[in-house]
């Protein structure tokens, strides 16, 4: 008897803010990668997530939520950066909030481009911890007439129930290859840009809505000396006006 082929490639999770693709995506990989709060377009970049098995690996591109751009620049551009991310996948991974009505026209507008490049997808029904099951047969029919999915998976990323199903049907879908990432790196982006996003975290969560999700952080100096490290991040915001609000009045 053979061993079974290993397996690789990429998986794009795709869908709405706020559907929980930062969340999952923490949780499959063991530890905090994608930064979390309940404020939309908290991801703005592509990052990339590497979950290791002994026959697979998978590479998650965790993308910026889909939502109509009102023609603010930026989040054209975060729009654009999470459709573009369908072009480079072997797979994609839609994820939606059991919680909303099947279908918004951000799920319409990635329907749409998953159905005209025949892309292989998997629909991922999230926060089913917050349903009664009796719901969920109905509602699991209801988004399974919204497209072409390979499969359809119910699962809370909170809890991690369902997560391993996922897995499993992700890994029978990649291609035969060699892994991509040596087997004990989880991301592609450097320790600077993760710092970088736990703080722009922390500022979320602090701030709440006092100021606009456009706030960015960048890491200037990283230096790790005797077992601690030391961090000196600029951050920056739109107007003079709200630099008090971050650093505190006076």
């Amino acid at each position: 008897m053979t061993d079974a082929p290993h397996r690789s490639g990429y998986v794009g999770l795709v869908g709405r803010p706020n559907v929980g693709k930062s969340t999952l995506l923490n949780r499959i990989l063991g530890q905090k990668l994608s930064i979390v709060s309940r404020r939309p377009q908290t991801t703005r970049n592509r990052i990339l997530g590497i979950h290791n098995e002994d026959e697979a690996q998978i590479l998650f591109v965790d993308t910026p939520g889909i939502h109509p751009s009102g023609g603010k620049l930026l989040n054209r551009r975060m729009v654009d950066q999470a459709l573009s991310a369908l072009d480079d996948v072997d797979l994609v991974v839609l994820l939606v909030d059991v919680q909303r009505e099947p279908i918004p026209q951000a799920e319409s507008l990635v329907l749409q481009r998953i159905a005209a490049r025949e892309q292989r997808t998997l629909l991922v029904l999230n926060k089913i911890d917050l349903v009664e099951k009796t719901e969920l047969l109905p509602l699991i029919a209801a988004w399974a007439q919204a497209g072409t999915f390979e499969a359809v998976i119910p699962l809370s990323a909170k809890t991690g129930n369902g997560v391993e199903p996922l897995l499993k049907e992700i890994i029978s879908r990649l291609p035969e290859g060699p892994a991509w990432f040596p087997k004990d790196q989880i991301t592609n982006v450097t320790e600077r840009f993760v710092v970088g996003e736990l703080i722009r975290e922390q500022a979320f969560r602090c701030l709440d809505r006092e100021v606009p999700y456009s706030i960015a952080v960048e890491v200037e100096e990283f230096e790790e000396e005797e077992g601690k490290v030391r961090v000196m991040a600029r951050i920056w915001v739109e107007r003079d006006s709200q630099k008090g609000i971050v650093i505190g009045k006076g």
